[in-house]
């Protein structure tokens, strides 16, 4: 069965905020506001030094154990879906940075864990980005935008069987839904 593994080191911590940094115009671009960024690569390092990853570890492992609660389910609802690729193991960083979450091909994501909000939709989160993941092959070969990719992701946490673990799923404002590509993954 797949797994996420949890980390957040401060080598992961540094090579993701540089990143974001260099993405900062994007988020300006698409209309991001709930992105915390570092002003720059000096206060992201003054970040990583000043951190207290004792403290964050206990938020971590409690993240970690409500997610093995749900994850049998969430992979067993995933299997069923067609046009995805599903991978034995995924890697979670967790931040106190960037958007709420993010993910890298072929198997990373990243979460913020800063806000009370951050906390509550955590593990909506890391079913969000985990989804994106599994469809980036098939919804780059049907050269989707992003409002669609965000709209097909939204519509299969809230309107299939995985509504059942995320009662309080919020859709995003962003989302368009192609229904053509839907019924592919649903179908």
């Amino acid at each position: 069965m797949p797994k996420i593994y949890f980390s957040s080191t401060n080598n992961h911590e540094r090579e993701y905020l540089f990143r974001l940094l260099k993405e900062k115009k994007w988020f300006k671009d698409a209309n991001f506001t709930n992105v915390l960024l570092p002003k720059d690569e000096k206060e992201a390092e003054l970040v990583i030094a000043r951190r207290r990853s004792e403290l964050f570890k206990n938020k971590i492992g409690k993240l970690e154990k409500s997610w093995r609660k749900i994850e049998p389910e969430f992979f067993r609802v995933a299997r069923s879906y067609k046009q995805k690729k599903l991978l034995n193991k995924y890697l979670c960083h967790v931040s106190q940075f960037g958007p709420e979450g993010k993910y890298r091909r072929p198997n990373f994501i990243f979460i913020r864990l800063r806000t009370k909000k951050d906390d509550k939709r955590a593990l909506e989160t890391i079913a969000h980005e985990l989804l994106h993941l599994m469809f980036a092959d098939f919804l780059e070969s049907k050269k989707a935008t992003y409002p669609e990719r965000e709209g097909i992701i939204d519509i299969l946490i809230a309107q299939s069987d995985l509504k059942k673990l995320f009662t309080h799923y919020e859709m995003q404002s962003v989302g368009r839904v192609n229904q053509k590509m839907l019924k592919e993954i649903l179908s």
